[in-house]
This record gives structure tokens, sequence and C-alpha cells, in this order.
């Protein structure tokens, strides 16, 4: 009787034992794709926490920037202002709130030319995109 349990035992550990195996043999799942188009990417990591995803700012905090007059109009004076914080935004800035955006002047032209063009698109009611040369003269306007 003993004997039998221990043959059953042994026959379920081994089991366990051959599943496991099988287990780590097989690939791991693949992570999720990031699908998201480039603009929206960095959208996510520099502007999304502020702005929010419907570009309507956070209340009494952040500004929108959905159909403000800066994501529609130049695309070069749009880049000014995003890579200087806004000219010194807390004397420029359309809305009421008291919060001053930082500058992202360490963005890549491309980087920020990608952003932009999403701003513009998504909450400028279509605006022309924004491209890395044009990111590249306003930079060069910046003071040294």
């Amino acid at each position: 009787m003993i004997a039998r349990r221990f043959q059953v035992l042994a026959l379920a550990a081994a089991a366990l034992v051959a599943a496991g195996a099988r287990a780590a043999d097989s690939p791991a799942p693949a992570a999720p794709v990031d699908t998201r188009p480039p603009g929206q990417k960095l959208y996510g990591r520099y502007c999304l926490t502020c702005h929010q995803a419907d570009g309507g700012g956070v209340p009494n905090m952040q500004p929108p920037i959905a159909g403000g007059s800066w994501v529609k109009g130049d695309p070069k004076a749009l880049a000014l202002f995003v890579l200087t914080g806004g000219f010194n935004s807390a004397e420029r800035k359309d809305s009421a709130v008291d919060n001053v955006m930082p500058g992202f002047p360490q963005l890549t032209d491309e980087d920020l030319a990608e952003i932009l063009s999403y701003i513009r698109a998504k909450f400028g009611g279509g605006a022309s995109p924004v491209t890395a040369t044009e990111v590249s003269e306003a930079r060069a306007t910046l003071p040294k």
C-alpha cells in the first residue's frame, strides 16, 4: 500500500517536472507592439501629464492646447514657444492658470517636429505638419 502511494506520488512529481520543462522551453509571450505614431508617443512622454490626452489641460493648473492660437499658428513660432517654455509664458499665455510650461530645448529637431505635427493635427484643426527644418530654423534664432 505504501509502495503504491509512493509510486503514484513519484509519477505525479515526474509529470510536474516534465510540464515545467516544456513551459521553460516555450518562448515568452511577445510584448505588445506600440503602433502609435512617433509624435503621439513623444507627446505621451513629454506633454500628456499637463495637457492631457484630449488637449484640454488640467483645470486651474495647466492650460488647454486644443484649439489654441499657438497650436494653429506659425509652426516656427510654436517651435520657439515649446523650446523656450513659452517666452516667459507667465506673461504671454492664453489662459488664466498659474503654472508655467518648462522649455524643451533638449529635444531633437526631429522629435520636436513629430510632437508639434501631432498636436497641430489633433488639437489644431488639422494644421499642417511641422518639419525638422522649421524647428532647426526656429532654434537658430535663440540666443546662444
